[in-house]
């Protein structure tokens, strides 16, 4: 017995048999793709946040638009674009790599790029690519956001930094110039004074 699935598949008819031939599975696809244009702070300058100290994040735009069904993309990109972060989600369980990258968020340096390729795997086999070829705009983006790095709280310095009992308790005593003589039993000149 012929079972028609599909969007053009007739009802089911009454013989219908629990041991019927199963659906045929659709490989993996994308159910959400962004990107967003990336452009350093000062020309010739990096955007990551290692060396540099943050970027000018601008629209990007694919073309055509968004479509599951759809693989090849042109994104276009403002003047001075150096990297297009992407985003990409599937609800299969296929995993995504971005450039050869696993995750579902990349920011890839184009400079030097022609293509971007976002392939869905499973079972280590690749089921699903799209590609993203960048295409850089004459006009730049006026409109662009700075996202700057936060860097890390540097810590300070102990101000006293020693103790009189091994280390357990650190002492608070002012042990400057203009400072009385010592209140705590002890001198820090060999016993002189």
């Amino acid at each position: 017995q012929v079972v028609q699935v599909g969007p053009h598949a007739s009802p089911l008819s009454s013989s219908y048999s629990p041991h019927a031939p199963s659906p045929p599975t659709m490989a993996a696809v994308i159910n959400f793709m962004s990107v967003d244009a990336q452009l350093p702070l000062s020309e010739g300058a990096n955007v990551d946040y290692k060396s540099s100290e943050g970027f000018k994040k601008a629209a990007a735009a694919l073309v055509p638009a968004f479509a599951s069904a759809v693989c090849d993309y042109a994104v276009e990109v403002p003047a001075g674009t150096s990297h297009v972060n992407v985003m990409a989600t599937s609800f299969s369980r296929a995993t995504i790599k971005i450039n050869g990258t696993p995750g579902n968020m990349s920011c890839v340096d184009i400079r030097g790029t022609t293509s971007i390729a976002i392939t869905l795997e499973e079972g280590g086999a690749v089921v699903s690519t799209y590609t993203l070829v960048p295409k850089m705009l004459a006009t730049g983006a006026a409109n662009a956001e700075v996202i700057m790095h936060e860097k890390p709280a540097v810590a300070a310095a102990p101000v006293h930094g020693h103790s009189h009992d091994g280390g357990k308790t650190e002492c608070t005593a002012d042990h400057g110039e203009k400072a009385a003589a010592p209140a705590h039993g002890h001198s820090h000149d060999g016993g002189k004074t």
